[in-house]
């Protein structure tokens, strides 16, 4: 007989496909990684995209490719001789952020799987969530660090250290996707307390 909890064919079927959908956006990053080591190759002139504040510059935007004057938010470098500490940083940040989609693959793809399952309300799931949230947050961290050892290295390079770079940046934006999710998990942990509360009813 089939438990209850079970999903039908057709959710079965949509964990399955997101379980394949995430799985293709570990091998996308992969790709991006790889993309960007060949980009850096043996370390001599370097691509880098820089955030820039309040810079402007001449674009021929206008009429008949007349030059306008507009503000530049990015703009990318090419840094010829890197230092050590951002040599390291342009090698290690696509590593890690690679590392990190893959691990968030690895935890999207046991959460589908244990929603296919039937298991969404069972022991495990929450601390699932919980750990997974953790390692991401962490790995967020840790990328931000190495983001910005590449923006400042590249900026010092190319200025000979004297443009005045902008100092470490900080996005509210994980902390709010961290606390989304570990209201998620509070609620599967209550579905859990819940779910033994009421097998141990009948």
């Amino acid at each position: 007989m089939t438990d209850a909890r079970d999903l039908d064919r057709p959710d079965r079927a949509g964990m399955y496909l997101s379980i394949a959908v995430v799985t293709l956006a570990a091998v996308l990053a992969i790709v991006t990684a790889v993309r960007r080591l060949v980009e850096v190759g043996d370390g001599t002139n370097v691509p880098v995209t820089v955030p820039l504040t309040g810079e402007t510059a001449a674009l021929p935007l206008g009429p008949d490719g007349a030059a306008l004057e507009a503000t530049v938010e990015t703009a990318t470098v090419i840094v010829p001789d890197p230092a050590p500490a951002t040599l390291f940083a342009l090698y290690a940040e696509p590593v890690w952020i690679a590392l990190m989609v893959v691990a968030g693959v690895v935890f999207a793809a046991m959460f589908f799987l244990r929603l296919a399952r039937g298991l969404a309300f069972e022991r495990g799931t929450s601390r699932l969530v919980y750990v997974a949230a953790g390692v991401l947050l962490a790995g967020w961290f840790v990328g931000s660090i190495l983001t910005n050892m590449t923006v400042h290295g590249a900026l010092s390079a190319v200025s000979d250290y004297t443009y005045d770079s902008v100092s470490f940046e900080v996005s509210l934006l994980p902390f709010f996707v961290y606390l989304v999710v570990g209201a998620f998990a509070a609620a599967l942990q209550i579905g859990e307390r819940l779910q033994r509360d009421t097998e141990g009813l009948v």
